[in-house]
């Protein structure tokens, strides 16, 4: 968890992209949690459970639609 710990706050100050993985329960929502909060992003963070969305719809739920 310490190792855990010092990449998050390594990271969450950079631009870098993160992808987070595991199975279920085991934290992956906190780690994200924890790099929105240690990131300075303005705004709130919004959890998205990509499992329970149709792949079809996964790209316009998480980067909008344009008609």
């Amino acid at each position: 968890m310490k190792s855990v710990k010092q990449v998050i706050e390594r990271v969450a100050p950079t631009n870098a992209v993160v992808l987070i993985q595991g199975e279920s329960g085991t934290g992956k929502e906190l780690v994200a949690r924890q790099l929105h909060l240690l990131s300075g992003r303005q705004g709130p963070f919004v959890p998205v459970n990509c499992g329970s969305i149709a792949p079809e719809l996964l790209e316009s739920e998480l980067f909008g639609h344009t008609a």
